[in-house]
């Protein structure tokens, strides 16, 4: 008799907990998978206005999460195509991210140019490569998807009545909340 309502007693317990609402859940994409995502992206090959041709590699993350952004060391070749010298540097970058529904992406967001420091760059030249700075991070890495979330999660996602919430970077990575979903 005392199993019996002891039974009874933890059905009824899991029961209402059933019927709770559901708070919200968590995940982290960490530092390093991050770093793995980005990498994949590169090496970048373009063109920095008329006179100059760029490829750019071996990008650095690095979190901050004071400020809820990721900050990304780039180092970047640039080629004179005239007079085919050849100038390397590093462009420092930081930048937001945010999900985009169409395609179920986590993407960068207002870029934002720190630095971009050559060695070797004549004086005549620095001008311009500070002032294609800019752009070349916007067309570079401007809205670029860093995590495709596969379609099969999302349904999975939205199946256990969740769908993406607030994206913050932590010291630990790069941290997505699952908001309970809305009912209509």
């Amino acid at each position: 008799m005392q199993r019996t309502r002891r039974l009874c007693l933890l059905a009824g317990v899991l029961a209402l907990a059933s019927c709770a609402a559901p708070g919200p859940r968590t995940t982290t994409i960490s530092q390093e998978r991050l770093q793995t995502l980005l990498a994949a992206r590169f090496p970048y090959t373009g063109k920095l206005g008329a006179l100059f041709e760029l490829q750019a590699q071996a990008p650095q993350v690095r979190l901050m999460p004071e400020q809820n952004r990721i900050g990304t060391s780039i180092q970047v070749q640039v080629s004179d195509r005239l007079g085919r010298a050849t100038f390397n540097g590093l462009l420092d970058v930081d930048y937001g991210v945010r999900f985009e529904p169409s395609d179920q992406s986590i993407r960068m967001a207002d870029v934002h140019v720190n630095s971009f420091n050559f060695t070797g760059v004549p004086e005549r030249y620095q001008a311009i490569v500070q002032d294609y700075a800019q752009q070349l991070a916007g067309r570079m890495l401007g809205d670029l998807s860093l995590h495709q979330i596969r379609a099969k999660d999302m349904e999975t996602i939205k199946g256990w009545g969740y769908e993406p919430g607030a994206i913050d970077v932590t010291p630990e990575g790069l941290r997505i909340t699952l908001q309970p979903r809305q009912q209509p």
